[in-house]
Parts: structure tokens; sequence; C-alpha cells
């Protein structure tokens, strides 16, 4: 596009804190790189630092967006992820002692990653955003951390002349708040807060998305702000399906995928795992759960811990590379996702896109997102989830094509670069 773009990156700066990056962190990443790409040198990153809101050139941003790229293990081979060995012999085992809980990351662990990081960009003080952005630029923030700080966007104030553009994914902390830690919903007010004030423009990822959270900026004072409803591409290590490990070529397994929080309802699944193990014993298919330890998850983790019944068949794990993910998903007889509510639903467009029977509850993103044939089920009906998975157990699960991608990275930063443009212009002839 031919104007500079200045974006946020507050959340890829914050990038080693977690093991693996999750949905959020992987579009942040695709915009990025995308408007960080060799010969796209007029475009800067935005920092709020303890000196104020400050710029980084578009070189230190690419050795960011490498260093990031190192510390995730994005491009690691799945036979060299450590993670993904022990996970195969704990469910190969089947043995009481193996179970472990997902352990946070240390302190030391997380100071050491985020120092990596820096060196490798360098330790600088960077120049001011109110005096160094470029004139008529679009200020971009698409991880939305940084919206929850109003301070943080008080430099906007200052410069006029800059087209603001906020990508908010949804607003289920205000919609359902007893999903989330009481400090999640302050933020999240906060961040609708910053959009109401700031944002000349706002991306979301479905029109479920649109609805929702134009209705928040209407209560607000913001109604008819200009919205731009995008589906999320497919992530690059999705486009082909690869092969599943041959180690677990004939144990029946089942994964979810998403931060282990009461959102994404869990407890459905232990429940259906307790009742499958009364019925099938040590025919009972094992159940991964993929995701890191979200608000509140330390009550049902101590309840797969404590279940005799299940303890050696659902497995938690966290810090999975990618390419790990992706293979643990094509020997998996079905995806599950029982969430309560959801802005998108990024796994399901992952596992149609392999070829992997999927199961997720009957709520408006899903419905949206996902191809057919995906069984859409009450997330308050075991019962139904129970039947499904014996019906797959007796009689096999059904033949599911892979949808090939239609939609890819590069496709869809053309389209927000367009959308970009086209407000920025917009502004433009109006001022």
């Amino acid at each position: 596009m031919s104007r500079p773009i200045a974006y946020d990156v507050t959340r890829l700066f914050l990038g080693p804190l977690s093991r693996t990056p999750r949905g959020i962190d992987r579009i942040d990443t695709i915009l990025a790189e995308h408007f960080f790409a060799m010969g796209k040198e007029g475009n800067v990153g935005v920092l709020p630092t303890p000196w104020g809101t400050r710029i980084y050139s578009a070189p230190r941003v690419r050795r960011g967006l490498a260093s990031l790229r190192r510390l995730w293990a994005e491009d690691i081979n799945p036979n060299n992820d450590r993670v993904w060995s022990a996970l195969r012999r704990r469910m190969l085992s089947g043995a009481r002692e193996t179970y472990q809980k997902p352990k946070a990351m240390s302190l030391a662990t997380r100071v050491r990653r985020l120092g990596s990081s820096l060196s490798a960009t360098g330790l600088s003080l960077g120049r001011s955003a109110i005096c160094h952005v470029p004139r008529g630029a679009v200020y971009l923030n698409v991880g939305h951390l940084s919206l929850a700080v109003p301070h943080f966007q008080r430099w906007l104030d200052r410069r006029p002349d800059i087209t603001s553009i906020f990508m908010l994914h949804d607003v289920i902390p205000l919609e359902n708040p007893e999903f989330v830690s009481p400090s999640s919903a302050r933020h999240h007010n906060a961040m609708v807060a910053s959009t109401v004030r700031h944002a000349d423009a706002v991306i979301v990822t479905t029109r479920h998305a649109h609805s929702t959270v134009a209705d928040a900026l209407a209560q607000r004072g913001r109604p008819n702000i200009p919205t731009f409803a995008r589906g999320l591409p497919l992530p690059t290590a999705f486009e082909q399906r690869g092969q599943a490990h041959t180690d677990l070529a004939h144990l029946p397994y089942f994964v979810v995928c998403g931060s282990i929080e009461p959102r994404k309802n869990h407890s459905l699944l232990h429940e259906v795992w307790k009742n499958l193990s009364r019925q099938l014993g040590e025919a009972t298919p094992h159940l991964v759960l993929v995701g890191s330890r979200g608000w509140n998850s330390e009550k049902l983790l101590s309840q797969l811990e404590n279940c005799a019944a299940t303890r050696r068949r659902i497995h938690p794990v966290s810090g999975l590379s990618t390419p790990a993910l992706k293979q643990l998903l094509v020997g998996a007889r079905g995806l599950l996702m029982p969430s309560w509510n959801e802005g998108f639903g990024l796994p399901i467009l992952e596992a149609n896109a392999l070829g992997i029977p999927v199961i997720a509850s009957d709520i408006p993103s899903h419905r949206e997102v996902a191809s057919e044939p995906t069984f859409l089920l009450n997330p308050s009906d075991a019962g139904s989830w129970e039947r499904i998975l014996l019906e797959w157990h007796h009689r096999g699960v059904p033949v599911t094509p892979a949808r090939a991608a239609n939609d890819d990275a590069d496709l869809y930063c053309r389209d927000i670069a367009n959308f970009l443009e086209r407000c920025a212009g917009e502004k433009g002839a109006m001022t």
C-alpha cells in the first residue's frame, strides 16, 4: 500500500513470555511479517515504553520476528519437539505415574527468553511516536494488548493526521463475564473504551463478531463505525495434510485445542470420558487437551489428576510447536470444540483443512466458519456428545475430505491492506 504503516508490536514484543503462539499471536505475526517484509522500510513498529510510546525501524522489527519464530519453534521438525515426544510416551505407556499437569513457565525462563529476543533486535530507546511516525500514516493495532491501557494510546491525540484502525476479535468478556477473570473483564472494557475514543475503523473476524462488537461500541457512543469483517487465513503449516506419527498409528485419540479455562468447556468432555471409560474400559480412546493454563484452570486440572477413571486417558499438554500440533491432529480420530463462546474458532478451520472430523458446540461463530460435515451440538448436552463418540467407536469415524484452502495469508494481508488504504483515503478526504 502507498501509505506508511505504524504497526503496534506490543503483543509481539511480549511473545517470548509464551512457549507457543495462540491464534491471535499467529494472526499478529502474519500481518507483521507482511508489513515488515523486505522493501517495506518506511513502515515502523510502535511500542509503549517507560519513556513514552516509541517507534522502531523495519529491520529491527524483522529481527524481532525472526527471533520470535525461533523461540516459538515454528519451523522445528516435529521429531525434535521434546514436548511432543513426551506426550507420545505418556499416551503409549498408560501408566498412572505419567500424569503431569501443564506447568507454567518459570520467571527465570521468561526473563531469559525475553532477554534473548532483546539481544536479537538490539537495545534502543527508539524515537518518539508523536514526533516521528510519518505524516498520514495508518496506525494498526492487531494484538490489542496496549488498548487495555488508555495511557498507551494518548499519543494519538497529538497526531490527528494518523488513521487508527484496531482489530477486536470479540467482546466475550463483556457478554459473558462469568467465563473470565474480573481483571480480564476490566481490561476488555478498557479496550473497547480505547476503540471508542481513538479508532477510525475496526477489523473483526466474523459476521457474528461484527454484530457483538458493533453493539458494544454503539452502547458507548460510537454507532456505525466503519467495520471490516474478514475471516482469518489458514496458517501455512496447515495448507498440506502431511503424515501422522507412526507411534500413534493404532492408538485412537481425540484432540481439543484452546487454553484451559471455563469458557472452553473442558468439563463437559471430562464427564463424557468418565462415561466412556465405564462402557469401553481399556478400549476408551485418549483425549489430548492442547493449551496453556488459563484463568480458573486449577479446579479442572485437579479433577483430572485425581480421577481414576480418566487419568490414563486424558492428557493435558502445553508448549507443542505448530508442526507437532499439526502432526497430532493428522493422526486424531477427530477434533472436539465444546466452547460456550468463541470469536472465531481457528482450530475448526485447521481440522477441516486436514480432513479431520469435527464435533463442535452449536454457537454462531462455529456455524459461520465450519465446513460440512461438522457436527454441531449443544455445549450443555453431554449425552449427545457421548452418543456420537460411541457411534464413531462402534462404526468408525466418518470420512471427511480435506477442504482445499481457498484463503491464504497473502490474500488475507492484501485484503487488510486494501481496507487500511481505503479508510485512510476516506479520512484524508474529510480533513
